[in-house]
């Protein structure tokens, strides 16, 4: 979809003798994420194997998954209604059925409350449509509350960028592959991609259009930024870990 728009926005193919990837910007930069959040969606327990958590929840069914999987839960959070029973084996959080928040979105605040600063997401996307927008909605909340979050689902990754927790994403050099980038706010401003097959700067992409579709990774690390709004940035199942946020 980049590639269609030439005539509306100026975008340029980027060359490696244009110069340096990167240019020296002076920014913060963080890797890895304090704790792990595990719902009752599909869980990638081969990608959550290899990373490193501090504390790991079990929201609802997320219990199961990771017994399932030969993992442990340090906590347990939700109304329970998706596992059945209520764990005896961890400290529990328990909320009515009859609520106005996900299990999920519960999490997240309950993970803000304590202190954590980042926060990934497992086993709260695919299956049901309206979870997984349910899941993306609490992300945009977490993230505009000053949280550094991304979701893993089977084959995925999502993460949010915003000025209020991060607004420079690095991610390493790829052989092949596609990324796309939306508006999470009305307008998300000022989105540059600099390593990928189509370059952009500075550009406004408003949240009902399509343009940040399919870009692509070309053996070049590539860094995602922000300057104002809020951006979904899709991405295949990159290691947590690889990825660099920055806030400038």
């Amino acid at each position: 979809m980049w590639a269609k728009n030439f005539a509306r926005i100026v975008f340029c193919l980027y060359r490696a003798s244009s110069g340096a990837l990167f240019h020296r910007r002076s920014y913060q930069v963080n890797t890895g994420f304090e704790c792990a959040l595990v719902g009752a969606a599909s869980f990638d327990a081969g990608h959550f194997s290899h990373e490193r958590f501090g504390t790991t929840v079990a929201v609802d069914g997320g219990y199961a998954s990771l017994r399932k999987a030969g993992f442990a839960a340090d906590f347990a959070l939700g109304d329970f209604d998706s596992l059945g029973y209520v764990p005896l084996d961890v400290p529990i959080e328990r909320h009515p059925s009859m609520k106005d928040d996900s299990d999920t979105a519960l999490a997240l605040d309950w993970a803000r409350l304590r202190g954590y600063s980042s926060v990934a997401v497992y086993g709260a996307l695919g299956g049901r449509l309206d979870h997984t927008h349910a899941t993306i909605a609490a992300l945009a909340g977490a993230a505009h509350a000053g949280m550094r979050v991304a979701a893993v689902g089977e084959g995925n990754v999502l993460a949010v960028l915003s000025p209020s927790c991060c607004d420079v994403l690095e991610l390493p050099a790829l052989p092949s592959g596609t990324f796309s980038v939306f508006s999470l706010s009305d307008e998300a401003a000022g989105v540059t991609e600099v390593g990928a097959k189509y370059a952009a700067e500075g550009v406004a992409l408003r949240s009902d259009v399509t343009l940040g579709l399919s870009n692509e990774f070309v053996g070049r690390p590539v860094r995602i930024e922000l300057a104002s709004g809020m951006l979904a940035v899709y991405l295949p199942a990159l290691p947590l870990s690889s990825m660099r946020f920055g806030r400038r």
